[in-house]
């Protein structure tokens, strides 16, 4: 399926499995946000917390059936190597943006505390997107 996919979208089979397994979780995340707001719903109008609603059946099925096939995926994801590969290419861009940050530092000459505040300042931002 990921060598199909990836011919047709011109990109990696790792690529495609990647795509696969965003698609599999964003799936489960959106079913089980649709039980979720029901659920709220069905609580707020009286109803047990521990009992849903009948017609949050078929839904409570599908948010299994996707967390089961984002499992399957991100499983077939791991087997190929793709977190692996993952992994290395965010190294590689995470150095990459810490030598242009020391680079463009060098570059504007600051005091050895300026440096240290922008850099204080990078890696808090960093942290907060997380």
């Amino acid at each position: 399926m990921a060598q199909e996919l990836a011919a047709e979208h011109n990109v990696t089979p790792h690529e495609a499995l990647l795509g696969l397994v965003r698609t599999a979780s964003a799936r489960a995340a959106w079913t089980d946000t649709i039980i979720a707001n029901a659920m709220r719903e069905h609580v707020d109008a009286g109803g047990s917390p521990l009992k849903p609603p009948q017609e949050l059946v078929p839904w409570l099925k599908q948010s299994r059936e996707e967390r089961k096939l984002a499992a399957t995926t991100a499983k077939q994801a791991v087997d190929a190597g793709v977190m692996v590969a993952l992994e290395r290419r965010l190294d590689l861009e995470g150095e990459l943006v810490a030598a242009a940050l020391g680079a463009a530092l060098d570059a504007i000459e600051l005091t050895h505390e300026q440096r240290v505040a922008a850099l204080e300042a990078a890696q808090g931002r960093l942290l907060e997107a997380g």
